[in-house]
């Protein structure tokens, strides 16, 4: 739906709310693997109402196949 898409950083930034079920850090506190978070957190975060489904989608949709232990990498932003 038009206008409700979030940057993959924005809903990154949100799901650290909730602890990740795959290496068990806590929330706010990253994941045990550089640069990336575990698919699990983003699925906690979505359970819990921290992110939506339409930004379910967005992790997703890159993704062929996946499993909680899947690692979402946020691209860096480019300076301007």
């Amino acid at each position: 739906m038009p206008g409700l898409t979030r940057s993959l950083a924005e809903i990154t930034a949100d799901a650290m709310q909730a602890d990740c079920g795959e290496c068990w850090p806590g929330a706010g506190h990253p994941c045990d693997v550089p640069g990336g978070t575990h698919l699990a957190r983003y699925a906690r975060a979505c359970r819990r109402g921290v992110i939506s489904d339409y930004d379910m989608g967005v992790v997703l949709g890159p993704l062929d196949v996946f499993e909680p232990s899947t690692v979402i990498r946020v691209p860096l932003a480019v300076a301007s």
